[in-house]
């Protein structure tokens, strides 16, 4: 998800969720492991969801119904890391 999420450098809170709560980033189990999603709605009469990465350039079209089975919450809010240094000193 970067640049929205720099790896290793930032942190989200996330909240559960069973299913889509209007536009945002999701943590979604895609099979492999659990992936960040920017998930959007599609606006195609059949209630279908865009699920897309900044950076990767992959997008997935699902349905609502294939969505709630894989979503596994939303981000409420994030951290962004200023300057790391000062999370690696040992106190």
């Amino acid at each position: 998800m970067e640049p929205t999420f720099r790896g290793a450098r930032d942190y989200a809170l996330l909240a559960p969720v069973t299913e889509y709560e209007g536009e945002g980033i999701y943590l979604v189990d895609v099979g492999v492991r659990l992936d960040l999603f920017r998930v959007s709605n599609t606006f195609d009469g059949r209630g279908g969801l865009l699920l897309s990465q900044e950076k990767r350039g992959r997008a997935l079209r699902l349905s609502r119904e294939k969505f709630q089975a894989l979503v596994v919450g939303i981000v409420v809010a994030d951290i962004r890391t200023r300057d790391e240094r000062f999370l690696r000193r040992s106190a």
